[in-house]
């Protein structure tokens, strides 16, 4: 994603919750799957737990990510040249 795009999404979604996205994109395995709790994610990225937990439920209610238990989670039907374009954002 190169900083137009960023500058876009984060005008979109908020500055905040991109670097959610983008965090969680960044550290899921090449199935998807992130190990990690909001609290870890707050700390990272020192942002707020309302903003996380928003974040998270706007991803669930797209319907392309889901708790599987307590600390994982799964991001469902991205293309895997999306999490590499993801990947090669930083």
């Amino acid at each position: 994603m190169n900083e137009i795009e960023k500058e876009i999404f984060g005008i979109i979604l908020g500055e905040k919750k991109l670097e959610v996205i983008l965090f969680l994109l960044n550290n899921s395995d090449e199935n998807g799957f992130i190990n990690t709790k909001i609290s870890s994610v707050c700390n990272e990225l020192n942002i707020s737990k309302p903003t996380v937990i928003d974040t998270f439920s706007l991803l669930e209610n797209k319907k392309i990510f889901v708790r599987v238990k307590n600390g994982l989670y799964k991001f469902k039907n991205l293309s895997q040249n999306f999490n590499k374009i993801a990947k090669n954002s930083n």
